[in-house]
């Protein structure tokens, strides 16, 4: 290129804009004309003319500098954000202490009636391992009695008599000789008949979902899940009812007679057997004198 080339009015202002949007880019020249489709050896030749050989090369290093140091910033942001994360629990199938952890997972959003969603946000899991182990649970692919995993101080002392109905503290079982409770199978299991009978007592008259769970000893999410499975949540198609009219009534007589009039509206009969509507407190005659006006009057 000629001295003339460099020397243009306008070529120069537009490389000079393009120069600048490349300093405050923080882009390398290769990538920014990537970017923006200028010509890589081209903004490199305008950039020695303009800021000259010396001042060129100083910028282009701070630039390269100025990379390196943002890419180290993020790296370090993104470490402190890993240190920062919630703790995890493990998802194996076969780990009998995740087995128990979900399982009272499962067994507390059954009951507290959140959803899946909220329940998981507001006890910091994953919505989609608590899906996972909930189906896994209802299929039966796993059983667990979470509670006979816990420690003896944490499990609470049942007793009938009134002297020992306050909890007592134990460290260990093997301290006070107390043998292992045997397992005892916290989940039912029902079949696809018994689910439909107890989902249809939800429809007998009277019946309301939460009384008829508390009967069955299930809680009224499984209940509703169990109507939706059986199409019984589905809303039903109203009937029509068939009506028989006598021979000597005619039918807009007959339809004249089911209609009720709307609240605060009175009916009026006149005496060619029409029925009007009037406001409620209307006297009836002077209803039939006013329609009668009206009548002659047209």
């Amino acid at each position: 290129m000629g001295s003339k080339h460099f020397e243009n009015k306008a070529r120069r202002e537009w490389w000079s804009l393009h120069i600048e949007a490349w300093r405050r880019s923080g882009l390398g020249i290769r990538k920014y004309c990537q970017q923006q489709r200028p010509t890589e050896n081209t903004l490199r030749r305008w950039l020695k003319r303009l800021a000259g050989n010396e001042t060129a090369l100083k910028l282009e290093k701070y630039q390269t500098e100025l990379r390196r140091e943002r890419a180290r910033e993020e790296r370090e942001k993104a470490l402190r954000k890993q240190k920062q994360r919630r703790f995890t629990v493990t998802s194996d199938v076969r780990n009998r202490a995740s087995q128990a952890f979900w399982a009272m997972h499962v067994e507390a959003l059954n009951w507290s009636g959140m959803e899946l969603r909220a329940y998981a946000a507001a006890m910091q899991l994953s919505p989609h391992s608590l899906r996972k182990w909930r189906d896994r649970l209802a299929a039966g692919e796993v059983t667990i009695d979470w509670r006979a995993h816990l420690h003896p101080s944490a499990r609470p002392a049942v007793s009938t008599s009134a002297r020992n109905s306050q909890p007592e503290r134990r460290l260990t079982a093997a301290e006070i000789g107390d043998p292992a409770a045997p397992p005892a199978p916290v989940r039912r299991f029902f079949s696809d008949e018994e689910k439909l009978a107890i989902a249809k007592e939800t429809e007998l008259p009277g019946a309301k979902v939460s009384a008829v769970a508390r009967k069955h000893g299930i809680v009224t999410g499984l209940l509703f899940r169990w109507r939706a499975q059986f199409g019984i949540a589905q809303k039903k198609r109203s009937k029509l009812a068939r009506v028989v009219l006598p021979d000597d009534m005619p039918a807009a007589r007959a339809l004249r007679d089911l209609v009720r009039p709307p609240e605060g509206i009175v009916a009026v009969d006149l005496v060619d057997g029409r029925r009007v509507f009037a406001p409620a407190g209307s006297d009836p005659d002077a209803v039939r004198a006013q329609i009668e006006s009206k009548e002659a009057a047209q």
